[in-house]
């Protein structure tokens, strides 16, 4: 009830003082898994910021003079890391929307009635089982110069006229790590747009076919706007995950050949745990960890720009 001075009184304590009670145990309830989130992710990137602006002592294994942006400036002067920036960039992309478009007709077929599709969708899942460094050895033998099946089925296809060396290029490798790459996210995909897919009444198809609307028609404007919402952060999900690829160019191309497929995430690799140089490495995780937000935050304007159109023409 109100006090003579216009207060909440509740219980003969202001309002004031019981909601700040209510604060002060709801916080003493995060507090532990608050420290434990702390702990296992802002003490790592506080870390990793210190050592990006410092010299770290290899041999004493402790961080050394400050340093400011010279580790900074000194991955801009190599070309090579320019380089794997645009790489990087392209990399993830390509993973990105190919693992989508693949996703979703996978899923438009899997969301068919047919014979043997409980099968076919356990065999869609199945790369999700297969251990990365397993799958990059078995891509890695896929593509092989010579006793590769890929070398073989485009030859007695006509495709090709002679084998080729798929890793040996640096186009063709860094396409292949993609196509292995693509193969690992594909199931993941199927599972969101099934279920989108499944989600969507059949009367909405049914009511444009009783409208005229033909299979093109229902498939242009009824079905892929109610796909759009879930495909963008499928895409935004994907683009982050290829970004931070390592163990498929690991096994198949160690980075070569001449650094031709060396993206942001195995340069840190290289600089870290090759050259040995701690700044450098982490200077180069926090620009890795910047164009990714920049390129999320390209992603995440276009899905808001669409989504205000498809309400707009609503």
């Amino acid at each position: 009830m109100p006090s003579s001075g216009g207060a909440v009184v509740i219980g003969g304590r202001p309002e004031g003082y019981m909601r700040r009670r209510e604060l002060a145990f709801g916080l003493a309830l995060v507090a532990p898994a608050l420290l434990l989130v702390a702990g296992i992710f802002l003490y790592p990137a506080v870390f990793t910021l210190t050592l990006s602006v410092t010299e770290f002592d290899m041999v004493r294994l402790q961080i050394g003079a400050f340093v400011g942006f010279d580790n900074y400036a000194r991955l801009f002067a190599n070309p090579g890391f320019v380089d794997a920036i645009w790489r990087t960039i392209y990399f993830g992309l390509l993973i990105a929307l190919a693992a989508t478009v693949f996703g979703f007709l996978i899923a438009l077929l899997l969301d068919q009635q047919f014979v043997g599709r409980t099968t076919l969708r356990v065999v869609v899942v199945l790369p999700w089982a297969v251990p990365p460094v397993v799958a990059g050895v078995l891509w890695g033998q896929m593509f092989h110069a010579d006793v590769g099946f890929m070398n073989a089925l485009l030859y007695r296809l006509g495709v090709i006229d002679q084998y080729q060396i798929w890793l040996g290029d640096g186009l063709t490798a860094l396409h292949v790590i993609a196509i292995a790459e693509i193969w690992k996210a594909i199931p993941f995909m199927v599972l969101f747009f099934l279920a989108g897919l499944q989600s969507i009444p059949h009367q909405l198809f049914e009511a444009a076919a009783v409208d005229g609307a033909t299979v093109w028609q229902r498939f242009r404007y009824v079905l892929l706007p109610l796909m759009v919402p879930i495909a963008i952060p499928l895409v935004l999900i994907q683009f982050v995950w290829a970004m931070k690829a390592f163990d498929t160019i690991f096994v198949l191309t160690r980075g070569g050949p001449a650094g031709s497929t060396t993206t942001l995430n195995y340069f840190v690799y290289q600089e870290a745990f090759q050259a040995f140089d701690l700044g450098r490495a982490a200077a180069a995780a926090y620009v890795l960890l910047l164009v990714t937000l920049f390129v999320v935050q390209i992603m995440s304007l276009v899905r808001h720009y669409l989504a205000m159109r498809r309400w707009s023409t609503a």
